[in-house]
């Protein structure tokens, strides 16, 4: 039995092929050249989709004796493949005309009853390459080229996943090329898995929408499923919110969209602005199988449709259809009807990518998710389960079984107000918050060209990556990050490397191998324990005032002229043996002197009223001889030591830099020196 065939339409398949195997053997035996049949039965990696050909009477005849392009899928797609392996399957991967990748366009015609369209998408793999996908396979050998005993031009490509065609139960002819409209009337009708989508076609109906979905062309359409209203109140699903739900003009199937780049969806106006975008839970990867996500940012909204992101799941992904594709998400765009908590909680039963994050929260932090539940508004920094397993399995069960600490590391992932990326990229100024856990702040930084900016943020040590930006909720904003922060897994030499804004310091310190003769340093007490370090390091800005006020120095300890320079230079800035936060450097009052392998420098604070009735803050100050350095990033935590950047470097002018007067006097001396010692040894010996 044949699924959504007609079958007359069959019948005359098979008539043809009939006649061309009667044309063929009466006709003059002309062909030379392997027949697309051929070159599958002989080609190992696709014995599979062959073994499929052969037990079928129609499609042999085709491959033999007509024009034809296949896309054949490899073994390894064709064992992946858990669906039905039937007629039908082979005829949607078949044309009738012969097509090199240089000639496919939008789309080409199957042989599948009905003739549903194959949907061609290009993408960009480098500056003069790009990946060409049919549907949601990607062609991984194209432009193998054969010839039917006919005489007729044959092409065949590759790919490397089964092209599956929408499924019914039905024979009803209307049902085998459907568009979007048709499938949301007969959904019973098509295999849609588990889900049901009757509560958004009613939206959709009951809005007079419908017609929408019918558009001729190729679109993308995102349906919600009807779990995703148990959270969301059906009366928000109005005409826009619908529009919001439809790309047009561009069939997006998941693999070939880019991840991270928006496009505009119906729902954008001078009054409403929506635009989606897909993603993985492990960014940017798009491997087949790998969880895929979906998210509206609503940039201009209303009352009615309040700006922010919402995340859904891809349940049921790259459903084609006559005019374009068609995802089932596991809940509706736009709609912001939920608080951060109960956001979190959907995690909790989809193993989604905050499920790790909301775990934790559930059964070892239960005071700490009553806390954010009635805190006002605030913005989250959520973890994803990435995140935790970078941590490793003993660092997390460490940190589990400690409560307080626990506590305090999750309170630092708080701000108490909303604050989203855009406000940290239009803000330089913005350079850190308070986080909840008032003894320690977060540092944001933006960089990357205007039409792919990167926010990351840095908090107790370590530098996380926003990956899912403004996920909008009722009470506030959450940005999804790639890294735990507060649980340092560095070591200061590390941190050194990695660090953006310490990186002219690292540059430094591999000069005369100082990083080496640190790792060297070991407890006297204990030879295999290497020793603590608290390091005061100049940051990137701190080095560019050295440039601009002494320029050809700075060349020069850059290029490696002055390494031993360098080496006393960095001495001074750091402390072995000890790991002294910023609390530790200032116990003594105001004034604190930090012995560094090259002198002491004196560490004082200042301490700032609070403003409207709020605590008052401190600003902490390195000083060495007439120079001031404040402590711009403090307590940046590694696993052995502390790093406090610092916006001066502990350097005078004349231990980097001697004027031409001053090397002529210095070489002068030098030689005085040598005659007179020279002379004075000639008259001991002519004394003798």
């Amino acid at each position: 039995m044949f699924t959504h065939s007609s079958s007359l339409v069959t019948l005359s398949l098979l008539a043809m092929s009939s006649w061309l195997a009667f044309a063929s053997a009466v006709g003059p035996v002309m062909n030379q050249q392997p027949t697309i049949f051929d070159l599958i039965q002989n080609d190992p990696d696709l014995s599979e989709f062959f073994n499929l050909i052969s037990r079928n009477e129609l499609v042999p005849t085709l491959l033999k004796f007509r024009q034809a392009t296949v896309f054949a899928p490899n073994n390894e797609a064709m064992r992946a493949f858990t669906g039905q392996k039937d007629q039908d399957l082979l005829l949607y991967h078949l044309a009738n005309v012969a097509l090199t990748t240089d000639k496919l366009d939008q789309s080409v015609s199957s042989e599948l009853p009905g003739n549903p369209p194959l949907w061609i998408a290009r993408r960009d793999a480098s500056s003069y390459q790009y990946d060409l996908y049919i549907n949601d396979a990607r062609v991984i050998r194209g432009d193998i080229k054969a010839m039917s005993t006919r005489q007729d031009e044959q092409v065949l490509h590759v790919i490397d996943k089964v092209l599956e065609p929408i499924m019914t139960s039905a024979r009803d002819p209307q049902l085998s090329n459907p568009d979007a409209a048709r499938l949301l009337e007969r959904a019973g009708s098509f295999n849609l898995g588990p889900y049901q989508i009757s509560d958004f076609v009613q939206q959709v109906t009951s809005h007079k929408k419908l017609s929408v979905f019918a558009t001729p062309g190729r679109h993308t359409f995102l349906i919600p499923i009807n779990r995703g209203f148990e959270a969301v109140s059906r009366d928000k699903i109005d005409p826009k919110v619908i529009d919001g739900h439809i790309v047009p003009n561009v069939a997006l199937f998941s693999r070939p969209a880019i991840r991270g780049r928006p496009v505009q969806t119906l729902a954008f106006s001078d009054n409403l602005k929506v635009t989606i975008s897909f993603s993985n839970e492990s960014l940017p990867s798009q491997e087949i199988g790998s969880r895929i996500y979906v998210q509206s940012n609503t940039l201009v909204g209303d009352f009615h449709h309040p700006r922010g992101v919402v995340v859904a799941q891809v349940v049921k992904a790259n459903i084609p259809v006559r005019n374009g594709v068609v995802h089932l998400i596991d809940k509706p765009l736009i709609v912001i009807d939920i608080d951060i908590v109960n956001f979190l909680k959907v995690f909790e039963q989809r193993n989604g990518i905050l499920y790790e994050f909301y775990r934790i929260m559930k059964d070892f932090a239960t005071n700490f998710m009553e806390g954010i539940t009635g805190a006002g508004e605030l913005t989250l920094l959520a973890p994803s389960n990435e995140a935790f397993r970078k941590l490793g399995e003993k660092n997390l069960n460490a940190l589990l079984a400690n409560q307080q600490k626990l506590t305090e590391i999750l309170q630092l992932h708080v701000i108490r107000r909303r604050l989203s990326s855009d406000e940290i990229i239009q803000n330089p100024l913005l350079s850190h918050v308070e986080s909840a856990d008032r003894h320690r702040r977060l540092y944001f930084s933006a960089f990357g060209p205007d039409d792919n900016i990167t926010v990351s943020v840095e908090g107790g040590g370590v530098n996380a990556t926003i990956i899912q930006p403004d996920i909008g909720a009722l009470n506030g904003i959450v940005h999804i990050i790639d890294r735990v922060l507060g649980v340092p897994t560095m070591t200061v030499i590390e941190k050194l490397q990695s660090d953006p804004i310490m990186s002219k310091t690292h540059a430094l310190a591999i000069q005369d191998d100082f990083l080496g003769r640190m790792q060297a340093y070991r407890d006297p007490y204990n030879p295999r324990i290497q020793q603590k370090f608290t390091m005061l390091v100049p940051s990137d800005d701190a080095w560019e005032v050295i440039h601009r006020t002494m320029g050809s120095a700075f060349k020069k300890l850059f290029m490696g002229e002055y390494s031993y320079n360098v080496r006393q230079i960095l001495e001074r800035h750091l402390v072995v043996g000890q790991e002294l936060s910023i609390n530790n450097l200032t116990s003594q009052g105001r004034d604190n002197y930090l012995q560094t392998i090259r002198g002491k420098v004196k560490i004082v604070f200042v301490e700032n009223g609070g403003e409207n009735g709020g605590e008052p803050t401190r600003e902490y100050f390195a000083e060495w001889e007439n120079i001031r350095a404040r402590v711009v990033r403090p307590d940046v935590q590694c696993i052995d030591g502390v790093i406090h950047v610092i916006d001066h470097v502990l350097v005078q002018r004349r231990e980097i830099s001697v004027s031409g007067s001053e090397r002529f006097t210095v070489n002068a001396l030098l030689l005085l020196a040598i005659t007179l010692t020279a002379i004075f040894w000639n008259a001991r010996a002519l004394q003798h």
